[in-house]
């Protein structure tokens, strides 16, 4: 917490210090994980979408 006498920026840089940031190698696989999980979604959507139109012209 933010001491009354420590001014604003002075608060936020010690805080900016305490932050973790990611390996390249942990961006880098996340990165892959993100777009393959993307990818499959977006084959899974095409799909049904698919499976429904032809389900709604049999039925039409």
């Amino acid at each position: 917490m933010a001491k009354k006498d420590e001014g604003f920026f002075a608060s936020v840089n010690r805080e900016r210090k305490k932050i973790q940031w990611p390996t390249r190698k942990t961006t880098l696989e996340y990165t892959g994980i993100v777009l393959l999980i993307s990818a499959i979604t977006a084959v899974l959507i095409y799909l049904l979408d698919q499976l429904f139109g032809l389900l709604l012209g049999l039925f039409l």
